[in-house]
């Protein structure tokens, strides 16, 4: 624990925590205790792995359909069930931050998260649960979550999830297994039995007990909701907020506030007087102040009212102090900016409330539009009116993100500003003066980059599509020099034109801040006399099909149009090009390689090359082998190799997690393409996970990637001098 006035800080316990499952520990809300999963006293030696096998590995199936993505790393014998088990069994503990004293909770068990209530008396606690499974990684096994006291003992069982080693859901868009549907409560983020179920169970933070929601039983009579309702007849019921104390027994809580509508979320002020309920209806989303000292007297705070010149588009807000509860904003009409929220005294984010309690306030950015600036503001709204005010707009020529108001009534506030060319900094506005005060004095590291030229241009196919490109060239570039240019690229799926359209909304505003780079980011390469070229790609669907049917037609297509655009603006030299990606957009890359002859070079990363290793689904690709064979088959490099154009270069990490992607693929696909002739190379990389990040791993990977380029793109035909004696 840390002094956050000195800068000194000091163990709070002696004891070693249990970091698998639960990462970090938890403060009550008085500030005196964490809770925290700590290494069991007295706990064994770790299990050792047998000298000598006890027999084989066996695996049966009778019957049973389980479709499952490729995972990376499963269990696979008895050994490692048990070595499960010690890594993730814990003891629940309070730990006083001050005397360092340690209260044990209960017995130790397979603890995968807790949720102690704001005075530490109770918790939530998910245990995962036994069997272990061979065929689903541990985040789909089998769990239970319950309300236990101080001393251990179990109150309540809220929601059961048993391992599922069967038939996958009927949603179509993930094939991936999910656990059973819970018992008696819904869990969070998931709808529950639609006349029973308690929604997003979570404690009060400023009385005792837990806040859920529910829809209202059925009137008197009606028939049984578990067997004969309907959705649509249990939509026609209220929705409750209900507040469940202890020793919360199979009665359930008591009604807090009532709504024909579907409650969303449900957040506090800091002095627990005023609940703030945000719950959707036909109209879209509304926002009420329910203030519990006036006998629930409601005001509504924000309506839905229509996008237009002017409005709102994104928000910026702390997590509410409820989960949302049946989804969050929505429907036409829909007002898109919440309120805004600080830390509590309970621990909690609140609302904002003015110092004379009439006030809340929201924030947002008007919509990007074309060769302008999106514009923060701030808005105060009377709580008991409705009435709106903007009291602060941002200036239009530097882009403005307002982190957090500094007192209550947002007089102050501490804001970023950064422009294409400003570096950001952070300042603290008087919102009133507009005066700032610059916090940070933050430096453009990597000038070479962000001083290069940026643009972007629009690719047309001949089928008529079109789709954005980003070009970036070297600083000193002179318009009509043709440079090599390396492709970067990740293609994506949409249904038509229009859906792709819509697609760049996504990130708006984006053009108008300073440029940032990881240190894997393809930008570097503009430093070696490079154009990098990253263009959209999108894989449309065409009548009657998906858009993976189209994959290599459209890749290729894509592909053309671009270089087409390039050669045009004379921005390329079309005979010295590369071509890369990483992940899908490695898989892309060898594609592309396999099926046109654009590229002299490629490069490679953590990708797939052979669909068949993916039989039950990959990317958004929803089908499985079988249903869908001769795309399976088209879109497999792997099945290609033989038609290789230019030299590729493959990375993998050797410890990929990624699902889909095992280093197999690589280290098969360098195998066929060595057995063709083909010029390739793989470099598999240590410890790494899917996307290299040790500082040795990026710096080699550079230092052979530029060689590589230099060598197959820059130089492509050229003669290596000799040296004559």
């Amino acid at each position: 624990m840390a002094d956050a006035t000195t800068g000194k800080s000091r163990a709070v316990t002696t004891r070693s925590t249990l970091s698998t499952s639960v990462t970090a520990p938890a403060w009550t809300a008085d500030g005196t205790s964490i809770v925290t999963v700590l290494v069991p006293n007295a706990r064994g030696p770790e299990p050792t792995e047998p000298k000598l096998a006890t027999g084989p590995m066996v695996r049966l199936n009778e019957n049973n359909k389980l479709k499952t993505r490729t995972y990376p790393d499963l269990l696979v014998s008895a050994y490692e069930k048990a070595l499960l088990e010690y890594h993730t069994t814990g003891q629940l503990a309070v730990v006083n931050v001050k005397t360092r004293a340690v209260r044990p909770v209960g017995a130790p068990g397979l603890i995968r998260s807790i949720d102690p209530s704001p005075d530490g008396q109770y918790f939530r606690v998910t245990y995962v649960e036994k069997p272990f499974s061979y065929l689903l990684p541990v985040a789909s096994y089998g769990t239970r979550d319950v309300v236990i006291d101080s001393a251990g003992t179990v109150l309540r069982e809220l929601v059961k999830r048993p391992l599922r080693e069967g038939e996958a859901p009927a949603d179509p868009t993930d094939p991936q297994p999910r656990a059973a549907a819970p018992t008696g409560v819904g869990a969070a983020g998931r709808a529950a039995p639609v006349d029973t179920g308690k929604r997003n169970i979570i404690w009060h933070p400023f009385a005792d007990g837990l806040l859920y929601a529910q829809i209202a039983p059925a009137p008197a009579g009606a028939a049984r909701a578990d067997s004969v309702a309907t959705a649509a007849a249990a939509a026609r019921r209220a929705d409750r907020l209900m507040h469940w104390k202890a020793p919360f027994d199979s009665t359930g809580g008591t009604t807090l506030y009532e709504t024909a509508n579907r409650i969303a979320s449900v957040q506090f002020s800091d002095n627990g007087k005023i609940m703030f309920v945000s719950e959707t209806g036909t109209g879209g989303t509304f926002e009420h102040a329910i203030f519990l000292d006036e006998n629930n007297a409601k005001f509504t705070v924000m309506a839905p009212r229509a996008r237009g010149r002017g409005a709102d588009s994104t928000a910026r807000a702390a997590a509410p102090a409820v989960a949302p509860l049946a989804g969050g904003p929505g429907g036409r009409g829909a007002r898109t900016s919440e309120l805004v929220t600080r830390p509590g005294r309970r621990g909690v984010p609140v609302v904002v409330v003015s110092t004379d309690g009439k006030y809340v306030f929201t924030q947002g950015t008007t919509p990007d539009s074309a060769g302008k600036t999106p514009r923060a503001f701030v808005e105060k709204i009377e709580i008991r009116t409705g009435t709106r005010s903007r009291i602060y707009e941002s200036a239009a020529d530097v882009f403005e993100t307002i982190n957090a108001p500094l007192d209550d009534d947002f007089t102050r506030a501490v804001i970023q500003r950064e422009s294409p060319t400003v570096v950001p900094q952070s300042y603290v506005l008087t919102l009133a003066s507009r005066d700032v005060k610059q916090l940070t004095t933050n430096v453009d590291l990597m000038p070479e980059i962000t001083k290069a030229v940026r643009k972007t241009i629009v690719a047309r196919r001949a089928d008529g599509y079109s789709f954005n490109v980003k070009v970036t060239l070297p600083a000193d570039y002179k318009n009509g020099t043709r440079l090599p240019a390396m492709f970067w690229f990740y293609p994506r799926e949409y249904d038509n034109q229009d859906a792709y359209n819509r697609s760049l909304t996504q990130g708006a505003g984006a053009a108008n801040r300073f440029p940032t780079y990881g240190p894997r980011s393809l930008a570097f390469i503009v430093t070696q006399g490079y154009a990098l070229i990253e263009p959209d790609a999108p894989i449309f669907a065409s009548e009657g099909q998906l858009p993976n049917d189209n994959y290599v037609v459209d890749l290729r297509n894509n592909l053309a149009a671009v270089i087409d655009a390039l050669d045009t603006l004379a921005i390329v030299d079309r005979q010295r090009l590369g071509i890369g990606g990483h992940s899908y957009g490695a898989f892309s890359t060898v594609n592309a390689m396999v099926h046109t002859p654009f590229f002299k070079a490629g490069i490679a990363g953590d990708g797939a090359y052979n669909r068949t290793l993916t039989p039950n689904g990959f990317q958004s690709e929803r089908r499985d082998l079988w249903q869908g064979r001769q795309t399976y088959l088209e879109m497999s490099p792997f099945l290609y190799a033989d038609q290789l154009n230019g030299a590729l270069l493959m990375y993998h990490s050797t410890e990929d997690q990624n699902v889909g992607t095992d280093p197999i693929n690589s280290i098969k696909m360098f195998h066929a393409l060595q057995g063709l002739g083909k010029t390739a190379s793989l470099y598999m990389y240590p410890y790494e996970d899917h996307g290299p990040v040790a500082r040795e791993t990026v710096l080699d990977q550079w230092a052979r990637w530029v060689a590589w380029l230099d060598k197959y793109v820059k130089n492509a035909g050229t003669k290596p001098k000799v040296t004559t004696m």
